[in-house]
Order: C-alpha cells, then sequence, then structure tokens
C-alpha cells in the first residue's frame, strides 16, 4: 500500500521537507562565501608567506559607507582608491568586491568587465563578474565566465562551485548537480562542497548518493550547522530507512529543539509506527510554531482517519488548503472522505481538484473513476481509470494497458 509520502509534491516529502525553507540559503550562502575569500583576499598582492595586503582605507570607507546606507558616499570613496589607477584591474576588482559584498552587483558589474578586459586571465575577476551576473539573473553570461575561470585554474574548485549555485539559483537543478560534482571532485576533501552537494542531490530526490556524500561532509568534520542531521535523515526517509531516518531527526531536534519541520518529521515517522498519540504530540506542537506548515494537518488528518474520526480529519485536511489551496493531497483525502459519506457529486468536485493541481496523481484518478461510476457517468469512470492505468504502467516502465483508450487532454 503506498505511504502518504508517496503523493508529495516536489520537495515536499519526507525526504525533500527542506527544500522551501532552505532554497534561498542553497542558493546564495556558497556564492558569497566563495567570493569573500577567493575574490577579496586574492585580489590583494600578497605581502609575503601567508600574509595578505589589508584593504586600502578607501576601500574599507566605501564599505562602511555601503553598510550605513549611504551608496553615493560609497561610490565617492571607491572613486579616490581609483584615481589614477583606472585600468589596473586589480583595482577594478577590489573596487566591484566592495559593491558585490555590499549587496550591489549592478554597481559592481562594470569594474569587474573592465579587470577582465584587461586582463582576460585574471581568474578571480571572471569569478567575481559570473558571481555578479547571476545575481542579476542574467545565468547563462555568468556561466560564460564561471567555465572560462574553470579552464584557466583547473586546479580550483570554485569556479564550478559558483557555477553549480547559479544554476541552482535559476532553478536548473539537475545542471547544478554536474558542476557541484566537478567541485567535488575537485576538493574531494572540503566537508563544505560535499554537503552543498548533498543538498543538490535530495533537490533531485537521489537519496543514496544525498546521503554519501552527507556522511563524508559530517566524516570530513563538518560543523557549520546542525541542520545537516536533519538534511541526512531526510536522505535515509527517502530510501525508507526510518530507523536511521529517526536517529538523524532526533539528532537535530536534540540541537534545535523547536525546528518545526523536524517535528513534522518525526510526526510522520511516529504515525508510520503506529504511535498516533506521540504523532498528534509532534504535530501540534510544529503547527504551534508554524502555523502554516500544512503537511502538518495533513497527517493530523490521517491520524484522524485512522481513528475513524472523520469529521476532525476533514477538519484538518481544510486547514491545511487555509495554507493554500494548491495541495493536491488535501483535495484527495476531503474526496475520499466524501465517498465513505455516499457524497459521489462533492466527492468529484474534490478529487477533480486534486488532479487539476496534480494531473499525475494517479490514486486520485482511480478514485474520481468510483465517484463517476457512482454518479452514472460510465464514459468519465472509464476515462479517469484509463488515466490511473496509463500513470501506474509509466511509474512501472511499463507500456500503458491497450484495455482502455487514452483520454484526451
Amino acid at each position: 500500500m503506498a505511504t502518504p509520502m508517496a503523493r508529495q509534491r516536489p520537495g515536499e516529502g519526507p525526504g525533500g521537507r527542506f527544500v522551501k525553507r532552505h532554497r534561498e540559503r542553497l542558493r546564495f550562502s556558497p556564492i558569497s562565501l566563495a567570493v569573500a575569500v577567493a575574490c577579496w583576499c586574492l585580489a590583494a598582492p600578497p605581502l609575503g608567506a601567508g600574509q595578505q595586503a589589508a584593504p586600502d582605507p578607501a576601500l574599507r570607507e566605501a564599505a562602511s559607507r555601503l553598510a550605513a546606507g549611504e551608496p553615493d558616499a560609497a561610490a565617492a570613496a571607491i572613486g579616490r582608491f581609483l584615481d589614477g589607477r583606472e585600468d589596473d584591474p586589480a583595482a577594478r576588482q577590489q573596487a566591484g568586491v566592495v559593491w558585490l559584498l555590499g549587496g550591489r552587483p549592478a554597481d559592481a558589474l562594470p569594474h569587474f568587465e573592465r579587470a577582465v578586459a584587461a586582463d582576460p586571465g585574471f581568474v578571480d575577476a571572471r569569478l567575481a563578474l559570473g558571481q555578479a551576473l547571476a545575481q542579476l539573473d542574467r545565468t547563462d553570461e555568468a556561466l560564460v565566465h564561471l567555465d572560462r575561470a574553470a579552464d584557466l585554474a583547473p586546479e580550483r574548485y570554485e569556479p564550478v562551485y559558483l557555477a553549480a549555485a547559479a544554476l541552482d539559483a535559476a532553478g536548473r537543478v539537475s545542471e547544478a548537480v554536474g558542476r557541484a560534482r566537478e567541485a567535488a571532485r575537485r576538493a574531494p576533501r572540503d566537508p563544505g562542497v560535499r554537503r552543498f552537494l548533498g543538498r543538490l542531490l535530495l533537490r533531485i530526490e537521489a537519496w543514496v548518493g544525498a546521503e554519501a556524500e552527507l556522511r563524508a561532509a559530517l566524516e570530513l568534520g563538518y560543523r557549520e550547522s546542525p541542520e545537516i542531521l536533519a538534511d541526512l535523515g531526510a536522505a535515509f526517509a527517502g530510501q525508507e530507512k526510518l530507523a536511521e531516518a529517526r536517529s538523524a531527526y532526533e539528532q537535530h531536534l536534540a540541537l534545535v529543539p523547536d525546528d518545526p519541520d523536524t517535528l513534522l518529521q518525526l510526526g510522520y515517522l511516529d504515525w508510520r509506527a503506529g504511535d498516533h498519540a506521540a504523532s498528534a504530540d509532534r504535530l501540534n506542537r510544529a503547527i504551534e510554531l508554524a502555523p502554516g506548515l500544512r503537511r502538518a494537518h495533513l497527517f493530523l488528518g490521517l491520524t484522524a482517519l485512522r481513528r475513524l474520526d472523520l469529521g476532525a480529519a476533514e477538519a484538518a485536511f481544510r486547514r491545511a488548503l487555509d495554507q493554500g489551496e494548491d495541495f493536491p493531497e488535501a483535495w484527495f483525502h476531503l474526496g475520499k472522505i466524501a465517498l465513505r459519506r455516499g457524497d459521489a457529486a462533492d466527492a468529484e468536485t474534490m478529487l477533480e481538484t486534486a488532479v487539476g493541481h496534480a494531473p499525475d496523481y494517479a490514486d486520485a484518478w482511480y478514485q474520481l473513476s468510483f465517484a463517476r461510476r457512482r454518479l452514472g457517468d460510465a464514459a468519465g469512470a472509464e476515462e479517469a481509470l484509463a488515466r490511473f492505468e496509463a500513470l501506474k504502467a509509466e511509474e512501472a516502465g511499463e507500456p500503458a494497458s491497450t484495455r482502455h483508450p487514452a483520454p484526451a487532454g
């Protein structure tokens, strides 16, 4: 029998729970970190072994002015810094980094462009130029410079790491995984790179690979955030390794006791284990912390269904829909409740709404066939059943059944 998570939408199942919450952090922190390290420091000429030149006083002033919300004063300070060295690529690089780290990529862009034009082999300028373009949603242009930097410096991981983050920010996750794999190949002992790859693999539900990368990050000493334990729990849950998932989530909860997403996952695992009282306690706590966590409402409804309390289940599913009507699982279960009550017309409406939001929702098509048959709509029932069989055959990698014609649309 399919588990309640079987109908998860991308990023919403037991293994994908982190996606919505952490997507922005996943996208931008690797870029900012790499720029701060690779671009600011490496742009300044070294003083000697292990030493680095301090930023120019004018640049320090510019950074302070930007932090204070005074871009005109920052521009004046940068102008003083560039006086007499307008064509110096290193100076242009440093000026651009001040704007970039100050959150103004459009102002940084011309400085990086001039640095690269003056010195096409200036790797760090290309890295920063790629970063600025990525933040301006000019992803393909960013990749041109990041890929060129990767060719110029095959020993460095930053170019492909930044390219992966830029692609992820653009929603091109499968492409991002390829670049992140190359970053991990170039820096196999960097725990941050391995964790970044592991999280991207979670995004595409490559659970086994995600587990391997997250484990590697921990073994290499990753200590940046306890959320890696929740990510590891997600990788386990995606593989149905429920005991391991529980252990990882509980370790995370011990460090972050008020994390609603982890409470949700543990509530789900309690539900799977048949401990509905413990599940309800966790889910109610998750809702108390994050009322908009609609999957917590969903699982409270499923717990009520196990008790055959249709009223409480219906109320929970409707509370889930209060957080957003594009939630096919809630519509699906409301449709099943309507069928149990003998209201085929209401069931048809609910189930049609479910497949409207998720056309590949096989179980909803199956229940819809029952609702239509009870309403005397034999043709509609056959159409829904044909869609169900086609989807199940597709899941199994088999040709669709020829017993029923494929429905139109």
